[in-house]
């Protein structure tokens, strides 16, 4: 055989063809043992894609640990960007908070903006308005001129909102606020009763759900005479504003404050509250 090849003059193809397809299973090899080690850049960790696969250059939240799934959400816990493409069961690796990496941009970004999730996982600008329940997951280092066609470089900050501070107050069960806490923020971290106390015109409270989705239910109660009224509550007498579990996400808030005689008036809300019957 080594003769034909000699004397039909072939050797040189058939050396690059050797040397070719060795040189792609050195690659296969390196791509994946820099994946099994946190490749694609140091500081990154490994783990492997969920049923739904995750996409490079999209953020990603934890689905159990070791396991990434594609964060749709600006309340989503985000933990980074993904690095490498993967589907599902496949191993990959992501970018974690405190590094400097790339993300896909979802919307026009300009240098220094706080970032935060939209549903495809790509990068938009936090909403100030919404700043109770966006999580802020990186920030820009660069600037994206036009929606989706580009990228920009970042530094992930993922897991915390503008509204979670040090200075807000821990709930872990049922709690009644006082007229002299007016103005303080609760923390709700497990599911609680907060009795309001009886309506007194300028006090105010806000409170944020923060425990993982479906897990924490927020029951605001007010006083007999007083009723929960605004964001299209009718407000009834004795009736108490409910954050429902099973529609409960981490970020849901909501601000109520004393205006007229009996009634709590909601002064803005996210997620899904219903009024008991």
């Amino acid at each position: 055989m080594k003769d034909i090849i000699k004397r039909s003059g072939l050797l040189p193809y058939a050396l690059v063809i050797a040397i070719l397809i060795v040189g792609l299973a050195g690659l296969t090899m390196l791509d994946n043992a820099r994946a099994a080690g946190g490749g694609d850049g140091p500081g990154n960790i490994t783990a492997k894609a969920y049923t739904a696969g995750v996409t490079k250059g999209t953020f990603v939240s934890l689905q159990a640990a070791g396991v990434i799934q594609p964060a749709t959400a600006a309340s989503d816990n985000i933990v980074g960007i993904c690095r490498r493409t993967a589907a599902a069961n496949q191993l990959t690796s992501y970018a974690p908070v405190g590094s400097q990496t790339t993300v896909t941009n979802g919307e026009v970004i300009a240098v220094g903006d706080l970032l935060t999730c939209d549903p495809n996982g790509e990068a938009i600008v936090v909403d100030a308005s919404q700043a109770l329940s966006q999580r802020i997951t990186a920030i820009a280092t660069t600037a994206a001129p036009d929606a989706n066609t580009t990228s920009v470089d970042c530094i992930v900050v993922a897991g915390y909102t503008q509204g979670f501070d040090a200075s807000m107050t821990a709930v872990t069960g049922a709690t009644s606020p006082s007229v002299n806490d007016s103005g303080k923020t609760y923390n709700v971290t497990a599911t609680a009763v907060i009795t309001l106390p009886s309506v007194a015109a300028g006090v105010t409270y806000t409170f944020i759900c923060d425990g993982p989705d479906g897990t924490v239910e927020i029951t605001l109660s007010p006083a007999q005479a007083d009723k929960i009224q605004g964001k299209g509550a009718a407000g009834v007498a004795d009736k108490d504003r409910v954050n429902t579990l099973a529609t409960a996400k981490r970020g849901d808030y909501i601000t109520v404050t004393g205006g007229a005689a009996t009634i709590w008036s909601i002064v803005r809300e996210s997620g899904t509250w219903a009024a008991e019957g």
